[in-house]
């Protein structure tokens, strides 16, 4: 009889249970960290205005369920100066959560994905897990330059999806606008979606965004998380021009994806136009002396990157090492290249870090960095 059991592995997802994905982003570090470089995080913290709004108790009570999302999609339309129609939003749990409901949708068993690698690893990850295969061009070390050109060469006419980060994570590289608009053309012609993941976007200004294309066949990811320093309310919208496609979309996603606080909370912070402002100015300047005291002590590459996103690829220049651990070691954390695929040990991505910790980081960077220190801690 036992043998006539139904299996419950037999009748799941392929790819769920069949697939490996590397860990990314994880919160686990039992070491003590004396500066963190890990998630991407704003180094200025939350916005003030934020922060005022939590200490007058006059947030939605949270026994209710999310009223109409109608006036949080009216001020984004209206924070982008009406670019985009707030019938043209979607918000979602983040960029994330709205990158598994584009999975879910565009991505039946057999759809093919185009993208880079190394990328954002979670896009690739839910694209495959949907049933799409995903096939990758490699970027070339040191540089890791992301040229779209190369993209649009390597589409051959049966991708459901171009899949983009922009700002490129791991490196910080940002794909000229130009370059953008050709590929999204070149999607038009040939019936692909372009997603654009713009998480990291709001280190640009604003006219720097891919939103400003216009493009009916682009998808484009927006965040609170980074640049608008909210990681914690997990709120993400996507604009969605093609309504075909918007329709679908809303099929799929979940109700309530973001909560009547995290919404009020988000909406604030749309108003405070002087946070994002000096959120790019930091980063330009703690970016750019991280980067000389990298340069200064010599054995680590830094690849392509744009001088205002706050993050940056960093490899040991012998390709021999475990470059994360090397700089654990001295209370330095970071994202380990072995959670992207196409990165080994010897790559990390490294977030800038508060300003306040940014001497601490010098000190502790200089450290690890001593004559020999870097070889110590071989590829395990």
């Amino acid at each position: 009889m036992e043998g006539d059991i139904m299996n419950w592995k037999e009748r799941m997802p392929a790819p769920v249970r069949d697939m490996e994905f590397a860990e990314y982003a994880t919160s686990r570090e039992g070491r003590p960290v004396l500066v963190d470089c890990a998630l991407g995080t704003n180094p200025l913290g939350s916005p003030d205005c934020v922060r005022k709004l939590i200490g007058t108790g006059r947030l939605p009570d949270p026994g209710g369920y999310p009223g109409d999302d109608l006036p949080f999609r009216k001020a984004l339309s209206d924070s982008w100066k009406g670019i985009f129609s707030p019938d043209e939003v979607i918000i979602g749990t983040g960029s994330i959560g709205l990158i598994i409901s584009l999975a879910r949708t565009f991505c039946a068993t057999g759809a093919a994905v185009l993208g880079v690698t190394p990328q954002f690893p979670d896009g690739p990850m839910h694209f495959q897990l949907a049933g799409a295969s995903y096939r990758q061009i490699s970027l070339t070390p040191p540089g890791y330059e992301l040229e779209v050109s190369r993209i649009a060469e390597a589409m051959i006419g049966d991708e459901s999806i171009i899949y983009i980060d922009r700002p490129h994570n791991p490196t910080g590289q940002v794909p000229d606008l130009e370059e953008m608009a050709f590929l999204a053309e070149k999607c038009r012609k040939q019936g692909s979606i372009l997603i654009v993941d713009e998480a990291y976007g709001d280190f640009l200004p604003p006219g720097e965004s891919a939103l400003n294309l216009l493009s009916p066949s682009m998808v484009v990811l927006r965040s609170f998380s980074k640049g608008r320093g909210l990681a914690g309310i997990r709120a993400g919208y996507c604009i969605i021009r093609d309504g075909e496609a918007r329709r679908y979309l809303r099929k799929v996603a979940p109700p309530f994806p973001v909560s009547a606080m995290a919404m009020e909370m988000a909406t604030a912070s749309l108003l405070d136009g002087d946070y994002a402002r000096r959120s790019r100015e930091t980063a330009r300047e703690v970016k750019a002396r991280v980067i000389d005291t990298i340069k200064r002590t010599g054995g680590v590459s830094v690849a392509r990157t744009h001088p205002e996103v706050p993050i940056l690829l960093a490899s040991l220049v012998s390709g021999q090492g475990n470059l994360y651990e090397i700089l654990m070691e001295q209370g330095i954390r970071t994202e380990p290249g072995t959670g992207f695929t196409g990165l080994g040990p010897e790559s990390v991505r490294l977030r800038i870090p508060a300003p306040e910790q940014l001497e601490t980081f010098q000190a502790l960077w200089r450290k690890t960095m001593e004559k020999g220190k870097v070889s110590r801690i071989k590829t395990g």
